[in-house]
């Protein structure tokens, strides 16, 4: 009996994490380069339900019980946002969903971001909203002199026809390995650290936004599959509760 209070409430904590997860994506909707999240369900490992003939006499197995269920991570969905023009020259829009750009904290720390909403400080170093500076391909900050400023689709940046520097525009093959630290910034756990993109293909584009990949619609359905899931577990939990109490005050009568 209490193996299905431990399965019940092991699915009321999986959906209730599921719906800190839902309410995150819903918060960061209007977020610039926001990969939306979806949480992945695992099984509890599945114990040998074993009749009379000992543990180790294969007529003894009757089947396998799940223990449960939780939520053991959230995976970013690394599909391509709408680009929305904003005629910044601040704003920069990544050509690819696995594309990034190289970001330096405050900590002195490297990080990635895809959120390409910058700005230009009043040394004119250009640096992310939350304040970490924006790398070039030779790992150093950008100066720049004004806002009158040009990026080319490889990242190229020029002052009145002058080249100014690149922006470090990092591909990897293996995004999954992205994980999100809050301010839009990415960490990497992969083997290998995201490379400097090849020249070629269009990388950014300035004067463009890409918005979040959040599907409003289907973040509202989730939300509400997610809470009749827990509704429901709540449910089995309160008629196991019931039937133990009635257990105690009948039986032991008897």
């Amino acid at each position: 009996m209490f193996r299905g209070l431990y399965a019940a409430t092991s699915g009321m904590m999986a959906y209730n994490r599921q719906q800190q997860v839902l309410t995150n994506n819903l918060s960061n909707a209007i977020t610039p380069g926001y990969k939306n999240d979806i949480t992945a369900f695992r099984s509890f490992p599945q114990q040998l339900i074993e009749k009379m003939g000992g543990p180790n006499s294969l007529s003894s197995q009757a089947g396998t019980l799940s223990l449960g269920t939780y939520a053991q991570e959230a995976i970013p969905q690394f599909t391509q946002g709408i680009m929305k023009q904003t005629s910044s020259p601040t704003d920069f829009a990544l050509q690819s969903p696995t594309l990034v750009f190289q970001v330096r904290t405050a900590n002195n720390e490297i990080r990635y971001t895809q959120n390409g909403q910058f700005l230009v400080d009043q040394q004119g170093i250009l640096k992310t909203a939350a304040g970490d500076e924006v790398l070039s391909r030779n790992g150093q900050q950008i100066q720049l002199s004004s806002m009158d400023f040009q990026v080319d689709e490889q990242g190229r940046i020029t002052e009145a026809g002058q080249p100014v520097g690149q922006l470090f525009i990092g591909t990897t093959d293996d995004p999954q390995s992205f994980v999100k630290e809050g301010s839009g910034l990415l960490r990497y756990e992969g083997q290998n650290a995201p490379v400097a993109a090849a020249n070629g293909e269009p990388l950014v584009t300035q004067g463009y936004l890409e918005q979040s990949n959040v599907d409003m619609t289907r973040i509202m359905t989730d939300m509400l599959r997610t809470y009749r899931g827990f509704e429901s577990n709540q449910k089995v939990l309160q008629a196991y509760d019931q039937s133990m109490q009635k257990a105690v005050t009948e039986i032991g009568r008897v």
